[in-house]
């Protein structure tokens, strides 16, 4: 492992050490398992049926895809400058705070959807609804 020093702007040395392979991979994984989430979470908007299947396919990518992306640049962060409490507990918060924002958000917005006693269940595409069965 490599260790090199790095002039910081108040004149101090900050030592900077290459992550290693293992590290590498690791955070390479979870960032590219959450741009996937992200990924196939707005494919699924952009595909859903009606404006309430829309609000529902945030959750994946909010929940899931989101977090993944955080805990890698916690794994890439710990690979350059090893553990630091202030860095994890900042991911942690980050975490906890973007879930209870998607959890609340997906409440105000599907509050504000029958609020507006629109149908909700009309297609988006300007298409016509599925005949119902007699």
């Amino acid at each position: 492992m490599h260790v090199s020093l790095l002039a910081a702007e108040a004149g101090e040395l900050i030592a900077f050490r290459e992550p290693s392979w293992l590290v590498a991979i690791v955070a390479s994984v979870l960032a590219l398992a959450g741009a996937v989430y992200v990924f196939v979470s707005a494919r699924a908007m952009y595909l859903a049926p009606d404006a309430l299947s829309q609000i529902n396919m945030i959750g994946p990518a909010a929940g899931v895809g989101l977090p993944l992306l955080i805990l890698s640049n916690l794994v890439y962060s710990w690979g350059e400058v090893g553990f630091e409490l202030e860095t994890f507990l900042r991911a942690i918060v980050a975490i906890f705070m973007l879930l209870i924002v998607q959890a609340v958000g997906s409440y105000i917005m599907g509050r504000a959807l029958h609020a507006t006693h629109w149908d909700h269940t009309a297609p988006l595409s300007g298409g016509e609804r599925a005949k119902e069965p007699k």
